[in-house]
């Protein structure tokens, strides 16, 4: 699993940095699915201390406080892939690197760092 997602992480990274919008839709979706395994690995650990505190042994908090970390772990991979297809289809879809073309940004760059120009004498 660890060679699979070296050779994964290759080939976004060189997709990603082929491009500055590439870059940033890159970030935009490997930033919300870590927010989202953050969430639920972290809820799950909260329900579990306070399953523990109270000493629940049924009920939705006690099944989610026993929910093993493992079986999240393939939801978690499940997650990512189902993110990046999405990701993909929603690239494709809207053709979004069509809409802001390198170019544009490149001379957006070259104003930003040219700074203003010196008056004619």
């Amino acid at each position: 699993m660890d060679t699979l997602d070296g050779v994964f992480m290759n080939l976004a990274y060189g997709w990603a940095f082929a491009r500055p919008v590439r870059k940033v839709f890159y970030n935009l979706v490997v930033t919300s699915v870590s927010v989202a395994v953050a969430l639920v690995i972290g809820t799950i650990e909260l329900v579990g201390v306070l399953a523990d505190r109270l000493d629940l042994t049924s009920g939705p908090l006690a099944a989610i406080a026993d929910v093993p970390l493992d079986h999240v772990g393939y939801g978690i991979v499940a997650l990512f892939v189902a993110a990046w297809v999405l990701a993909v289809a929603v690239w494709k879809t809207f053709r979004l690197e069509e809409r802001w073309p390198t170019d544009q940004l490149a001379d957006r760059r070259d104003l930003a760092t040219s700074g203003p120009s010196s008056p004619a004498s």
